[in-house]
């Protein structure tokens, strides 16, 4: 353990390093099929909870490596999102609300552009019209209110992220990480479906989780350019739909994003990525409101994260997973056996739901990525009541507008 007084281990990066790590969470994104909108209506419709186990494992990977590494003597550039409880939990809500109907977040919004996806067009502008909105509220009387209520600052599990004590916060990391892990273990993936703990005790997965991997290979790789050719390829892809999320691909990759967060956090930032709608608006439109000023003075590398996610998304879909759609007309199964085939009524929900999701995540500071990935690794409080908000919302919008109808490819 680094001593008090003695001189700690600094580095910050150049911005275009952020290019890097935008490339291999969009790589490993797309593989997993985060950039299929039903991947994220499945999970609102609590069908499919592979995003959930994944972040568990990731955030417990990454709060151990993060603060065992700061124990050592690595600086690390924390940035907790702050805790302004009214501005983040009301963001939350619209967030949850709008994924649920849009299939997409930020992140999974660039990987779907990188796929080829024909919605993901419709969504980027309503994402973009979200985040000038909450340029514009910013600076009103009610935007003041929503930001500074209940505003505890900037907190994490073992107190403020600026009086750290290393040993005792490296000792929380670790029972938080042992409960992340315990989740994964015991969460089934799939509705109906057997969790890794009696997979391991029975030996075999149940009729459900074997009907429910079938359905999720083939609403991943619909309007696909077919199976990779080499068969290393094709194994991984494979283990993507299965119910496993301790599987040697699954697990694999977890600790592989939680280091690559822990490296982030420590050559320059945290890993977000809405941030750059607010920039990109801001310079379209709004240079002169005082949250574009904000955003101006204090975004670093997420223009090139962002960039970054859909060229690595890009590269994976043509030659990894092989999912790219080539802007073909595929609206996702869920969405058609509600709604019918229409692609104006596709387009109008890609729209919406992102304008949703946009104005939320800027009005609670991030997003998945900024919140709950960054936020949960850094253990902070915000990131679990923005969760808590996301989920709630994500769950009551997927009943009221899908219904009972089918999830299934088939109808």
């Amino acid at each position: 353990m680094v001593g008090a007084g003695e001189p700690m281990i600094a580095v910050t990066a150049p911005l275009w390093v952020g290019l890097v790590v935008g490339m291999l969470f969009g790589g490993i994104g797309e593989l997993w099929g985060i950039g299929n909108p039903e991947t994220l209506i499945r999970l609102a419709r609590w069908q499919d909870r592979l995003v959930v186990g994944c972040i568990a494992i990731v955030c417990a990977i990454g709060a151990v490596s993060v603060y065992g590494l700061y124990a050592l003597g690595f600086s690390m550039h924390f940035s907790p999102k702050p805790i302004y409880v009214v501005g983040v939990v009301i963001g939350g809500l619209l967030f949850g609300a709008g994924m649920a109907i849009s299939g997409y977040v930020p992140g999974s919004e660039l990987m779907a552009l990188g796929e080829g996806r024909q919605d993901a067009f419709y969504a980027f502008p309503g994402g973009l019209l979200g985040a000038a909105a909450w340029t514009v509220l910013y600076q009103t009387g009610l935007g003041d209110w929503l930001v500074h209520t209940a505003d505890y600052g900037d907190l994490v599990v073992s107190g403020s992220i600026h009086q750290i004590r290393p040993a005792f916060t490296l000792l929380v990391a670790i029972a938080y990480a042992i409960a992340l892990l315990a989740v994964a273990a015991l969460l089934p993936r799939y509705r109906g479906g057997t969790n890794f703990v009696t997979q391991m005790l029975r030996g075999k997965t149940n009729q459900q989780d074997r009907e429910w991997t079938a359905d999720t290979a083939t609403y991943l790789a619909e309007g696909g350019l077919g199976q990779p050719t080499s068969g290393w390829l094709q194994n991984i892809v494979a283990d993507v739909p299965t119910s496993n999320f301790y599987s040697r691909v699954k697990l694999g990759t977890n600790i592989f994003v939680g280091i690559v967060i822990t490296l982030a956090i420590f050559l320059h930032q945290i890993f977000g990525e809405s941030t750059t709608y607010s920039w990109f608006a801001g310079h379209l439109f709004l240079s002169d409101f005082a949250y574009s000023k904000l955003v101006f003075r204090e975004i670093g590398w997420e223009p090139f994260s962002d960039i970054g996610t859909f060229l690595g998304a890009l590269i994976s879909a043509l030659f990894v997973s092989r999912y790219f759609q080539n802007f073909r007309p595929v609206i996702p199964p869920s969405w058609r056996n509600r709604f019918g085939p229409s692609q104006s009524k596709r387009a109008v929900g890609s729209f919406a739901g992102f304008f949703l999701l946009m104005f939320g995540a800027r009005m609670a500071d991030g997003c998945t990525s900024g919140h709950i990935l960054s936020g949960g690794v850094q253990m902070a409080v915000s990131a679990w009541v923005f969760a808590i908000a996301v989920f709630i919302a994500m769950i009551g919008t997927a009943r009221i507008v899908y219904g009972n109808a089918s999830v299934k490819v088939s109808g």
